[in-house]
């Protein structure tokens, strides 16, 4: 792996172990409308639905972490991969932990809350 570095100033927002999407898909979120749009989706399976988490769009931004299906429930690794004044490359790394394939199937997403930044942001995926 390059030389990465830890994304320090993320919060893991809003985990669940089922988000409806059978395949990987990242994505930034920067305003209130997409969230809605992403959790109706969720929700559409579930009774009750998960709340819309308390965001300031003004100050932060959400990446939208979905692994598609696996065994478990395993949280993705984020790590910045490169950063310049106008660029920033976050490595999304889904995880591989101990033998899980005795464990129920799932399809689980990740909202980990960043600062906001004027930067590019490039997203890249990759599978342990």
């Amino acid at each position: 792996m390059e030389n990465s570095v830890s994304l320090d100033s993320t919060t893991l927002v809003l985990k669940d172990s089922h988000s409806n999407m059978d395949s990987t898909q990242v994505q930034i979120i920067k305003e209130e409308k997409t969230l809605k749009r992403f959790l109706m989706e969720v929700n559409k399976t579930r009774k009750p639905g998960i709340p819309v988490p308390e965001i300031d769009f003004s100050k932060d931004m959400l990446i939208l972490v979905c692994v598609g299906e696996q065994h478990g429930d395993l949280e993705p690794s984020l790590s910045v991969l490169k950063k310049s004044d106008s660029e920033m490359v976050i490595e999304i790394t889904k995880n591989e932990g101990v033998d899980s394939s005795n464990m129920a199937i799932s399809t689980p997403f990740f909202l980990y809350r960043v600062p906001v930044s004027e930067k590019k942001i490039t997203l890249k995926k990759r599978d342990n």
